[in-house]
């Protein structure tokens, strides 16, 4: 027997093996991804499963399969969170690490918050006010953008200083060096909110001619 032809139709039978498994392994990388999203969206992974099945393009093994099946687990996700009536976190569908699953005292809607000042402080403003407090003391951030309504509102030693006409409200530092700095970016009629709320402190005098 020729060595060559054998070791050739070898090579053969390898790189036609090999082509059916990376073929399978394709749609098995597909399943696992759904199998992981289904995890965290709370869903039934044999529901993506035959999602899969039925898709022309994951049983012909195409590259297209997983970008299919994450297709398929989002709008299955969008559905039935419409259908729950609730929100996108709770206790089988946990929150990535640095956020926190706040919910409402009737649990009409919960949310994964993020425990980060940065990430927090764009975030919160997007909330609903009553949703926002919540927010504010279960990840104990303050969300320095919005609107504050008292002492509640604020967190880390912060007070909640409004303007006596209503036009503003807002948590602010107390401590002299940040209250002294911050004192250049306020209006006059917040500059006096902040002094009452943080007396005996006082913004300096040349700032009062830069911000009106």
């Amino acid at each position: 027997v020729n060595p060559y032809r054998s070791i050739l139709f070898v090579r053969l039978i390898a790189l036609v093996a090999d082509r059916r498994i990376y073929a399978m392994a394709k749609l098995q990388a597909a399943y696992l991804l759904l199998c992981v999203s289904a995890y965290w969206s709370g869903a039934v992974a044999s529901d993506a499963t035959a999602a899969l099945e039925r898709d022309d393009e994951c049983a012909a093994g195409s590259g297209q399969c997983s970008l299919n099946a994450l297709q398929v687990r989002a709008a299955a996700t969008q559905e039935q969170a419409l259908q729950d009536g609730g929100g996108l976190c709770n206790a089988t569908t946990p929150c990535p690490s640095l956020y926190k699953c706040v919910s409402k005292a009737d649990n009409s809607w919960s949310q994964c918050v993020p425990e980060t000042y940065s990430v927090f402080r764009q975030e919160c403003v997007k909330y609903t006010e009553d949703f926002r407090l919540l927010a504010i003391k279960a990840v104990n951030q303050n969300c320095q953008d919005s609107l504050c309504h008292g002492p509640d509102w604020c967190v880390r030693g912060y007070m909640c200083a409004q303007q006596e006409d209503g036009g503003w409200a807002q948590c602010i530092s107390c401590v002299p060096k940040t209250f002294n700095t911050n004192c250049y970016s306020w209006p006059s009629p917040f500059k006096v909110a902040a002094q009452s709320a943080c007396s005996p402190l006082t913004c300096p005098t040349s700032t009062w001619a830069v911000a009106k």
